[in-house]
């Protein structure tokens, strides 16, 4: 709670002190002592009432206070004489609390500088009495009003009945950035085009019968366009022509309060999707995790409890099908691990001389061996070169580029193992390499599922997968591991799709050709 009370007291005029059952001071905020009869006994140790003579004779009201039989003590209108003289005077609220630290009750005093509402109070009450006796009080009177009006923070607009304006003040010319003369006498929705709101204010205040209405928010813009969010609290006065009223509205720029909310917000929002994705990511680790560790449970149990019982070929078999799902789970924990390294940004692009189409076509060959009967994978490759024609042994000569062959074969494999997976009922999948002079365009086409629209924008996110895969293994990881290897290649990557038709994926990654040698 004293923590809480620093923090709320910061942005007040307001020091506090705390005391124990024995009048002792605990503990003294930073601007107390300018408070103080005697500052220099104001110090923890100190009985309470050497630096704060008032409270003598309050003794049984302070330990009423501590032990609960009064909630607050008030102590109003102590004078004090400043170092310039001046008059100086406070208010001390005392309340108990409790110290969570040693279990007693201690007193916290609250001291309030109320020298400026003291002194005006005053001033106010000798005018008023002044008024009676002299006109030009009352003309000193006004010319006070006036200033506190034009220096007051808060803009300050009077406008008539129908939204003209007749005042502003100096907050309104700096917020606004407009000059008094280029406002007085203009409508109201220069700075506020949403003045019908207003205009349903005004209305609501008549309602009201003269209460200040509720405050709202509106956006206004200055003098060159920007926008400003400003809340305003409107109220009527009376002129001097009985039945003619005009209307005060007295507002606070909220704008940058507004940004801090949506801040805000937008940390909320993230921790909420951080929290989602944590809860995607543990639940694709059990379940992908989960199938080839049973697969390996079973088949290791089986070769255990029917050693002698089984075939040489079903040894073999179930051998298999432990050394398969262990490689599943080792690439799983690659592509976690790849992806983790991606998001910590320690994924290094380390380029040297590849021959792309090579490595192209043995990623096609790897991945035809592992296809069904049912998919047939065509590889091209075209070369665009604008240069003049060479001889025919230069153009049958191999061009190396300046590539990470190992972020290359994690691009070419998870889009042509995905051009399979996603294609259940077989067909055909083309690959398609064009070289120009500056770029290379990987196009890879399939005729499976397709990809639903409404999951199409959050497909390269992590652990995300389309709605209509069904049982269809995976992990969620693939293409945002795809694009993160194509963005070290300073590419890009785009799709198209259609839910029964096919998908086709191309990426575009800069060429820099380089030497055989």
């Amino acid at each position: 709670m004293i923590n809480l009370l620093r923090k709320l007291l910061l942005s007040r005029q307001t020091e506090y002190f705390i005391i124990n059952s024995q009048f002792k001071i605990l503990e003294v905020s930073n601007g107390l002592k300018k408070f103080a009869e005697f500052p220099e006994l104001a110090i923890p140790g100190e009985d309470i009432q050497n630096s704060f003579p008032e409270l003598i004779g309050s003794e049984k009201i302070l330990e009423e206070v501590i032990n609960g039989k009064r909630e607050i003590f008030v102590y109003e209108g102590v004078a004090r004489s400043s170092e310039n003289q001046s008059p100086l005077y406070i208010n001390l609220s005392i309340i108990a609390y409790l110290d969570p630290n040693l279990s007693e009750k201690n007193l916290v005093v609250l001291v309030e500088d109320v020298t400026e509402k003291m002194v005006m109070q005053q001033q106010l009450i000798q005018s008023s009495n002044e008024s009676n006796l002299l006109l030009s009080a009352l003309t000193a009177s006004q010319d006070y009003i006036n200033k506190i009006i034009t220096y007051m923070a808060d803009v300050l607009l009077v406008t008539t009945s129908s939204g003209v304006i007749k005042t502003i003040n100096r907050a309104a010319e700096i917020l606004f950035d407009y000059e008094k003369e280029e406002l007085l006498g203009k409508e109201i929705s220069l700075i506020i085009p949403q003045e019908k709101l207003l205009h349903k204010a005004r209305h609501k205040h008549l309602l009201l019968q003269g209460k200040v209405s509720p405050d709202i928010e509106l956006i206004c813009q200055n003098k060159s366009g920007e926008k400003i969010i400003v809340e305003f609290s409107c109220s009527v006065i009376q002129t001097d022509v009985e039945g003619v009223e005009n209307f005060v509205y007295i507002g606070r720029d909220i704008t940058e309060r507004k940004k801090e909310e949506e801040e805000i917000r937008q940390a909320l929002e993230q921790e909420r999707d951080l929290r989602e994705l944590r809860g995607h990511f543990f639940s694709m680790i059990t379940h992908e995790f989960g199938n080839p560790l049973n697969t390996v449970l079973l088949s290791s149990q089986l070769l255990r409890s029917y050693e002698y019982q089984i075939t040489e070929a079903e040894k073999n078999q179930y051998l298999h099908y432990i050394e398969e799902s262990t490689q599943e789970m080792l690439e799983l924990l690659e592509d976690v691990r790849f992806i983790g390294k991606a998001d910590a940004g320690k994924l290094k692009y380390k380029p040297a001389p590849i021959d792309l189409i090579k490595v192209s076509s043995r990623i096609v060959n790897s991945i035809k061996v592992t296809a069904s009967n049912k998919h047939t994978i065509n590889f091209t490759v075209n070369k665009k070169n604008s240069t003049k024609s060479k001889s025919k042994s230069h153009k049958d000569e191999v061009e190396f580029f300046l590539m990470d062959e190992k972020l290359i074969r994690h691009i070419l494999n998870n889009l042509l193992s995905n051009a399979i997976k996603y294609s259940p009922t077989g067909g055909q999948v083309d690959f398609q390499l064009t070289l120009n002079d500056k770029i290379g365009i990987f196009v890879i086409k399939d005729e499976g599922m397709g990809i639903p629209v409404e999951n199409q924008e959050k497909l390269f996110e992590s652990f995300y997968r389309a709605s209509n895969v069904g049982k269809i293994p995976g992990t969620g990881l693939g293409l945002s591991i795809v694009k993160q290897c194509v963005e070290l290649h300073s590419g890009k990557i785009d799709f198209s799709s259609e839910v029964g038709k096919g998908t086709t994926f191309i990426v575009e990654i800069p060429l820099e050709r380089v030497s055989s040698n």
